[in-house]
């Protein structure tokens, strides 16, 4: 029971912001050799959910600053936060171990596949189910090994974290399998391979995929680094204002070529622009902008319905005027934090001031004349793969506003901007992600960070936008098919190996 629980642990450092994969390798190759003792049922189950509980208690531990910002009236609810969500999240790996445990043998070949398709299938569901949770997938361990993490343009995060889990338990079932000395040689020689030309197809795509600079427009990447406690005090409303515009002010090449400003999530809201003065305030510093200027901003909005009052967490963008150009509202709500599940039977109230934000559409693109089309997303929305554009337009960029600061210098902003990266490859885009403060940046279509601001900085320096690249990615095209295909391979492979370990009993 415990060596299941650390070995759960022992994965965490292969994530941001360490990165250090090795350490999945030794994880779960040391835990699958853990479940192989288990012959019973709910014995793998326990290893599966210590397991799970273990890997997610250590990277999601920091899911519990957010209710340790000061004045916060859900303090109480700290230890559920911390062990409840991690609790409920190794309910999916338990249930993998045990359907492993109870239709093979893992000391067969065939029991190591269908330990790996079993794993990645569950972290497909844990990724959907109830709006979903894809944080920390397997394959966000390449992060810092970029031409690894070109796989993810082929078959998505998915793929690359079912062919990370793989690689990574198979040396635990080079050690205690049943198969041939010969057989053995063979996959460790396929492990090797497979690794090494991975690699190289990620070396010679990048190096194929230089980043290309767009000399039409510059982008004023605006982190304010406003701490989570004056953020909502209504007695710091004029300063966060006057701090966003301080930092927004007109450089000598902003009067040279186009500009986008972008202001992080929240950053103002629609009881700002009804104020004369702050409207005014903020058109005075777009009019000091010679060549077309427009302010991409997080804002808080409502409307109303009736009597019944609406708000919506929103990128808004503005044109130089402070017209509305579009208003995209988030559709990806963090459960109990902006919204409570079943709200009509628990009686609990969000963390934000109110009964909680609506829902919105679904991603939609914004066009921003001379510039092009740009998909918006809010905070979290950019974890979720194949979710991050329309599927008929597609777009010139992404933009994603968020505020990390509730969870202050953990590893937390460091693995959210590190899935950012990952939306990128997939979609063959440049990323533009800025942050009330967190790790703003920008990142070009092959994962490259090309410009960044780093946590708890104040910055509003002038970068370059990349181009994106003129072809569709095969990930953008099909999805999480190659997912489903390669699931379906290893299963079937699975069946036949169960078949002819039988015939070969029988004789």
């Amino acid at each position: 029971m415990a060596a299941a629980f650390v070995t759960g642990a022992i994965i965490v450092p292969a994530l941001a912001p360490l990165n250090l994969w090795p350490f999945l390798f030794l994880g779960f190759s040391a835990f699958y050799i853990v479940l192989s003792s288990a012959t019973k049922t709910r014995t793998a189950f326990a290893y599966g959910w210590l397991f799970g509980f273990g890997y997610f208690l250590f990277s999601l531990s920091w899911i519990g600053n957010a209710l340790l910002v000061e004045g916060n009236k859900f303090i109480w609810a700290w230890p559920f936060a911390v062990a409840g969500l991690p609790a409920l999240l190794a309910l999916f790996t338990a249930t993998a171990c045990a359907l492993t445990v109870r239709f093979s043998s893992l000391k067969s070949f065939s029991g190591f596949l269908i330990f790996v398709s079993a794993i990645m299938l569950f972290e497909w569901l844990r990724g959907h189910i109830l709006t979903g949770f894809p944080w920390n997938l397997y394959g966000y361990s390449w992060a810092k090994t970029l031409p690894i993490a070109q796989l993810a343009a082929i078959g998505g995060i998915y793929w690359l974290s079912l062919l990370t889990c793989l690689w990574a338990t198979l040396p635990g079932f080079l050690i205690i399998g049943e198969e041939r000395k010969a057989f053995k040689f063979i996959m460790l020689t396929a492990l090797i391979l497979t690794m090494g030309g991975s690699y190289y197809y990620g070396q010679k795509r990048m190096k194929a995929n230089p980043t290309e600079i767009r000399n039409d427009v510059i982008i004023k990447l605006v982190q304010p680094n406003i701490p989570q406690t004056d953020k909502w005090n209504p007695e710091k409303s004029t300063d966060n204002l006057r701090k966003l515009l301080a930092l927004s002010e007109a450089q000598q090449v902003n009067r040279l070529v186009n500009t986008i400003i972008i202001w992080p999530e929240t950053a103002i809201s629609d009881y700002v622009l009804e104020n004369e003065h702050a409207a005014a305030a903020i058109k005075t510093m777009l009019s000091g902008y010679e060549k077309p200027v427009y302010l991409l901003s997080g804002v808080l909005r409502y409307q109303y319905e009736g009597e019944h009052k609406k708000h919506f967490n929103s990128l808004v963008s503005f044109d130089s005027k402070l017209n509305i150009i579009a208003s995209y509202n988030k559709s990806h709500l963090v459960p109990f934090g902006e919204y409570i599940p079943l709200q009509k039977w628990l009686p609990l109230k969000p963390f934000v001031k109110f009964s909680g934000f609506e829902q919105g559409k679904g991603p939609q693109n914004t066009m921003l004349p001379d510039i092009g089309l740009f998909s918006p997303l809010v905070c979290y929305e950019v974890i979720f793969p194949g979710a991050v554009t329309e599927k008929t337009d597609r777009p010139d960029f992404i933009v994603n506003v968020t505020n990390d600061a509730w969870y202050g210098d953990s590893a937390g902003p460091r693995q959210h901007f590190a899935q950012t990266q990952f939306r990128a490859i997939e979609e063959g885009l440049p990323v533009i992600r800025a942050a009330n403060t967190g790790i703003s940046g920008i990142i070009d279509p092959v994962g490259r960070i090309t410009y960044q601001v780093d946590l708890s900085k104040k910055s509003a320096e002038n970068a370059v936008l990349p181009q994106k690249k003129p072809y569709i990615t095969t990930y953008t095209h099909f999805k999480d098919i190659l997912f489903f295909v390669t699931l379906c391979f290893l299963l079937i492979l699975s069946f036949c190996f169960q078949i002819h370990g039988r015939s070969t009993n029988k004789n």
